[in-house]
């Protein structure tokens, strides 16, 4: 089963309501803060009402004194502000925490959902870009969420609020408003168009640069071991410049257009000082309702000149919600069935494969526009299959075999291997463990009975019982120190400054390939498997120490099928079976004895690749 190809980006306004509905999970805090904000407007819109007030009284003279107070007057417009002020006080941290607990949720859940993702799908996704889109872009969404819980009610009821209290003074200075604001909003409308593209350019190139940044420091052994560093240096100016070039671009097409759309706005308030003001010489109107319009004209576009802020947030925001939706609706393609692990010796083999083949996917598993990675192919490039990596491979292991894979590099020994734990399904045919479908057990009842040690061995920043725990965390000190005694781990881990308890670096770069391995098979060792597979596990370690793990490890391996992927005669010949791969097939089966007197494909091999400090058969 193959994952499926990425979709084209989801839209702006769906991508952004997907992040909106994260808003949900804090029903109460959303409210508050709305409630708050709606207070706040209520007293901005009430505050032109007293200035007005105030001018059309004092314009009158001292004979309208009896009937205002300009101290009551001021009081109240005082304790407005106040109250303002105070609300204020609350209404920022409540929103902060608001905006930022649920970016926390987003970003657990784009990490839940790469956990989740198969093992197909991290084959076709650079990890610059999923941690990209994991960090950056969750962060590009911050300001969108204080926008949300903001700006949205503070538009819609401002505006609207705004225009009813012109429309209420003078229904023609209604219509000028609306006349003024209509183009203002049409112009950014079209504007703002054309720059969510432009943003999603700009979070392309981001995420390029990124990847070359990671590449550069997960290789940067390799880098300075071929004396590359100025030409990684070059490449990344290559792609910080590109990313630079981009991002003025955006922002310079932004700021050149909003002051056009201001501008328009801008005309209105001469219009209604014209109108109103003759409307007042004429006695139709007070001198207080002409300042209340021009107040309110002048909130609204106060408010219209946020927008243009916040219409670049918005864009900035919806490329970046589309690449986090992205990850977030990718469908998972392998899923555990629902059958518990089958009770042990009940089933005749314990793997049998039946006419398996598989070709790994390559079809990307994210989208990524004006993708620079690679150069594109001719329009007319013919598709080209790829190889299977297994085709029509057949045979049955019986429990507490010990099986060895060998064929030449690319034969399929690791593909082999990754469906057993079904890492992968196959394209065509059937694996079974116990005498069950895989794809019918459960995923994790599955993967806890298979111990692996990867070809590549990966260790944590965290101690060296940590590591050798990691699959079960909750394993005695006596058990990590048994384990580590049969991967012949315990007499350099004694040597170490705090034992047990030492921090190993990142990948545990700190410890030599052999001592890496070990600690790889103690650990696949602890989970008491019922099926061990080693994917070449022991190819850093000198040949006297391999014998060591074998005579170690073969008493905790009895009543276990062992599959081992080997390069040296001595595990070889110690098979009860011998499977030989080339080029996917499954060519060859039998003991040492019985395959080097076929005279085929294994004996060549035995000739030319399989090694050993004594190499006689």
């Amino acid at each position: 089963m193959s994952d499926a190809a990425p979709s084209a980006a989801p839209g702006a306004l769906r991508a952004l309501w997907g992040v909106v509905k994260f808003l949900r999970r804090r029903p109460w805090m959303v409210a508050g803060s709305v409630g708050l904000l709606l207070v706040n407007i209520g007293i901005e819109l009430s505050l032109p009402q007293f200035l007005g007030n105030a001018i059309t009284h004092l314009g009158r003279g001292k004979g309208a004194a009896d009937s205002f107070s300009l101290f009551h007057l001021v009081a109240a417009f005082a304790g407005l502000v106040t109250l303002r002020a105070v609300i204020g006080l609350f209404l920022g941290p409540l929103r902060n925490t608001t905006a930022q607990q649920t970016l926390g949720d987003i970003r657990a859940a784009v990490y839940d959902a790469l956990q989740r993702q198969t093992f197909s799908w991290h084959d076709n996704a650079r990890t610059g870009e999923l941690i990209s889109r994991a960090s950056t872009d969750v962060f590009r969404l911050q300001d969108f969420m204080f926008v949300c819980l903001l700006f949205s009610v503070d538009v819609t009821v401002g505006l609207l609020g705004t225009l009813a209290y012109i429309f209420a003074l003078s229904a023609t200075l209604g219509w000028l408003a609306v006349a003024a604001m209509v183009p203002t909003v049409g112009a950014m409308a079209f504007f703002a168009a054309r720059l969510q593209p432009r943003w999603r350019k700009v979070h392309e190139q981001h995420s390029a640069m990124s990847t070359v940044i990671q590449e550069n420091i997960a290789g940067v052994r390799v880098v300075k071991a071929f004396a590359r560093e100025s030409a990684e240096i070059a490449k990344f100016r290559s792609k910080r410049d590109a990313f630079l070039a981009e991002m003025f671009s955006t922002v310079n097409y932004w700021a050149a257009r909003v002051p056009f759309a201001q501008f328009l706005f801008g005309l209105g308030v001469p219009l209604v000082l014209w109108v109103g003001g003759r409307q007042v010489i004429a006695g139709d109107m007070p001198l207080g309702d002409l300042a209340k319009a021009v107040f309110y004209l002048l909130a609204l576009g106060g408010r219209i000149g946020v927008i243009g802020q916040v219409t670049n947030i918005i864009q900035n925001a919806s490329s970046a919600a589309q690449r986090v939706h992205e990850i977030l609706n990718s469908p998972v393609t392998l899923r555990g069935g629902t059958r518990p692990w089958p009770t042990e010796g009940t089933a005749a083999t314990t793997v049998c494969f039946e006419h398996v083949s598989f070709t790994y996917p390559n079809t990307p598993s994210l989208l990524v526009e004006n993708d620079a990675a690679e150069p594109p192919k001719p329009p007319d490039a013919p598709k080209t299959a790829r190889r299977m990596a297994l085709d029509d491979v057949s045979f049955d292991l019986v429990p507490g075999q010990t099986v060895a894979l060998v064929g030449p590099t690319g034969a399929g020994k690791s593909t082999l291997l990754a469906l057993i734990p079904r890492f992968y399904d196959p394209t065509a045919g059937r694996v079974l463990v116990e005498g069950v479908d895989v794809r019918e057990l459960d995923l994790l009842a599955l993967r806890r009975r298979i111990g692996i040690v990867f070809q590549e061995t990966f260790l944590f920043s965290a101690s060296i019982a940590d590591n050798i725990a990691f699959c079960r965390p909750d394993a005695a000190r006596e058990d990590i120190i048994r384990v580590a005694k049969a991967a012949r781990a315990h007499d350099f881990i004694g040597e170490l400054a705090q034992g047990y308890d030492t921090i190993i670096g990142e990948r545990g770069i700190s410890l030599s390939g052999g001592q890496r391995q070990r600690l790889a098979i103690a650990r696949a060792l602890l989970t008491d498997p019922r099926v061990i597979l080693l994917d070449d596990a022991t190819s850093a370690i000198d040949p006297k120490t391999e014998r060591e793990i074998r005579e170690a490890t073969a008493e905790l391996c009895q009543g276990r099928t062992t599959l081992i992927v080997a390069q040296r005669v001595a595990t070889v010949r110690h098979a009860a079976l011998i499977l030989v791969l080339k080029e996917g097939r499954l060519v060859e089966r039998g003991t040492h004895a019985e395959l080097l007197a076929q005279n085929g494909v294994y004996r060549e091999l035995f000739a030319t690749q399989l090694t050993e400090e004594e190499v006689r058969p």
